[in-house]
């Protein structure tokens, strides 16, 4: 199941934090091809709830409580972000029949993230209510659980070698569900261009420790606050989530996003002419699908607009 974006610019990386779950609302939309978009974006609440209750354990309350905020999110969502996505997807298919430079591809992606930035925004009152009920037996059931996922990040983008782990298999993948069948020179072309690019694991591990670290301490340290004084912290928290404090690893972090729309660009210079027709119709199916789901009489939020317009 795929999400209906262009392939993302910088390594993944599954685990940024428990709130991600929620705010990814943008990119979990379709996790599916697009004749099942509309099926896959009305179950979200129930799979962001299995996720809370896997990661967090929950209790009777909480999983109330959260079900009824997660299924407040998503009535924001679909009214507010889908027709901006639609937007995007609409943009896109011009974008990708012609010649696409790193800037351009960047300033893409840059559209995506303020559209996942404002979708975490929604949470922000949500977590400062959640956040602080978690026990000390829940705060340990999700160090476990970040620990099953860690073993599976080591083993799947723990390398820098480019033929070790999925990265290269990965990114294929996520070409191949928009331009079709990559041929064996374009797939020759591709190892060697990975190959080129250094991914720091090191760099990447270390972020996601600090950030998993984070989010338990900073969950403790909320124990027993009322929702009105943990706002600000829960704020911060996402602050700190989407851009690391650390300054090497700040740094890192926009290395890898330039680098990123760099080799984007020089793929799609590779594209023939074919695939990039294909690339602009997998794009519209998308789009069409996305536009369904969109409640009538909600226009694109005019803030939300004007940070994903174009020039």
């Amino acid at each position: 199941m795929h999400a209906p974006q262009p392939p993302r610019p910088a390594p993944p990386h599954r685990w940024r934090a428990m709130g991600r779950w929620v705010a990814v609302g943008v990119v979990a939309v379709a996790a599916a091809g697009c004749s099942v978009i509309g099926l896959a974006y009305n179950r979200l609440p129930t799979v962001v709830m299995w996720r809370l209750d896997s990661l967090w354990d929950l209790d009777a309350p909480q999983r109330q409580g959260l079900d009824e905020a997660t299924r407040r999110w998503h009535q924001w969502h679909r009214r507010e972000q889908l027709p901006a996505i639609a937007a995007l997807l609409r943009r896109w298919q011009t974008l990708v029949i012609g010649p696409l430079d790193a800037d351009t591809v960047c300033r893409e992606a840059d559209a995506v993230r303020a559209l996942l930035r404002q979708a975490a925004d929604r949470t922000v009152d949500d977590l400062a209510h959640w956040l602080p009920t978690l026990t000390d037996a829940q705060l340990a059931h999700w160090r476990e659980r970040l620990a099953e996922g860690d073993r599976e990040w080591r083993r799947d983008w723990g390398e820098s070698d480019i033929d070790r782990g999925v990265r290269l298999s990965r990114t294929r993948e996520r070409l191949e569900m928009f331009y079709g069948r990559l041929d064996e020179t374009q797939r020759r072309w591709l190892r060697e261009r990975l190959r080129a690019v250094d991914p720091r694991p090191d760099r990447a591990w270390a972020e996601r420790q600090r950030r998993q670290n984070d989010w338990l301490e900073t969950a403790r340290r909320l124990r027993g606050q009322a929702p009105d004084v943990a706002v600000a912290e829960v704020r911060a928290l996402w602050a700190r989530t989407w851009q690391s404090p650390d300054p090497v690893l700040a740094a890192h972090q926009a290395a890898v996003w330039v680098e990123g729309c760099s080799w984007l660009a020089d793929w799609h210079a590779q594209a023939t002419p074919e695939q990039r027709a294909r690339a602009a119709s997998q794009l519209q199916a998308y789009e069409r699908d996305i536009r369904a789901l969109i409640p009538n009489g909600s226009p694109p939020n005019a803030s939300l607009s004007r940070a994903i317009a174009g020039p």
